[in-house]
């Protein structure tokens, strides 16, 4: 069963699976400007989500997205167009 994240946690899921659909790769600073956060708050998330097994990261590594990972960030982009859609 998937565990709940927070919604920043779903926003930098969605950054990466989105970055990663559209270039292929992606790496920290792409996040951060991305989201325009700090490289730290990048670095604290991208731990949180490999800790979840949501990414594969390693400090100076391009990020990849685990199967799982790639699942729940579809999950999280269909609730909020669902979301957007509603309102």
């Amino acid at each position: 069963m998937q565990e709940k994240l927070s919604s920043s946690l779903e926003d930098y899921l969605e950054t990466i699976y989105n970055f990663i659909e559209e270039n292929k790769s992606i790496r920290a600073i792409d996040i951060s400007h991305a989201l325009n956060v700090s490289r730290a708050s990048v670095t604290e998330a991208l731990k949180k989500l490999a800790s979840k097994n949501l990414i594969n990261y390693g400090r100076y590594d391009v990020i990849s997205m685990t199967e799982e990972g790639k699942k729940q960030a579809v999950s999280v982009i269909s609730v909020s167009y669902t979301h957007l859609r509603a309102h």
